[in-house]
């Protein structure tokens, strides 16, 4: 068993790093960048502190929001809210990803995010350690307003934030445009390339992997559904 969690975990980290990645490459393309990252980086404008600590606090933030709704909160969860911005500093460090030289250049690093975006999310949900933050948060209140359907939900969160990150001095562009619209089917692609149904994960709370990993009830599979 401890060796089918090190599979998962491995599987957990590659997803968020690609994750990281994607970040990335939006914001180095300098066309603009997705809601909840104009949300950041406005935040980041007016601070002065760095992305990826930014995008911990605001994890964090929304992490609490979930656990008071109720929503299960798993070790993929945690471990989504504490390293994707520390990671995407350290690439930023390494300066492996050189700034677009213009426009075009800048849309076509966009469309790749979303794609690296999508097999990251691919990588780590099917781990079925728990959703990020902001997914745990789309679902808790999902939950809750159940006459809403969870496109509307997920949009209205996203439009909230982007205004609230433009209004702050966060970068919106065509690249933003590209994100809200683009990354629906590239998610799809993705998932049917690899003949992925997100609905068959069950994700594991905390308690339920530790309970699992001390002998005390049996592992629930978390591969992907073919």
């Amino acid at each position: 068993m401890v060796l089918s969690y090190v599979k998962r975990f491995l599987r957990l980290y590659a997803g968020l790093f690609l994750c990281a990645v994607s970040i990335l490459l939006a914001i180095q393309g300098g066309v603009g960048v997705t809601p909840w990252d104009v949300f950041h980086m406005g935040i980041q404008n007016i601070t002065g502190i760095s992305y990826g600590t930014v995008n911990i606090l605001v994890g964090l933030c929304i992490l609490t929001t979930s656990i008071v709704l109720g929503e299960p909160i798993g070790f993929g969860t945690l471990c989504n809210t504490l390293s994707v911005g520390y990671m995407v500093d350290f690439l930023k460090w390494l300066n492996w990803v050189p700034a677009a030289p213009n426009a075009i250049t800048g849309c076509g690093m966009m469309v790749l995010s979303l794609f690296v975006l999508a097999m990251g999310s691919f990588l780590y949900i099917g781990a079925g350690m728990g959703c990020g933050p902001r997914d745990s948060m789309m679902t808790a209140f999902s939950k809750r307003l159940t006459k809403v359907p969870v496109g509307l939900i997920r949009g209205t969160i996203e439009t909230v934030v982007l205004i609230i990150g433009f209004f702050l001095g966060g970068p919106v562009g065509i690249g933003t445009v590209i994100g809200m619209f683009g990354i629906g089917p590239a998610i799809q692609i993705v998932f049917n390339l690899f003949h992925f149904n997100v609905r068959t994960i069950r994700h594991e709370s905390v308690l339920d992997t530790v309970r699992r990993l001390s002998g005390k009830t049996a592992a629930v599979a978390a591969e992907p559904a073919e």
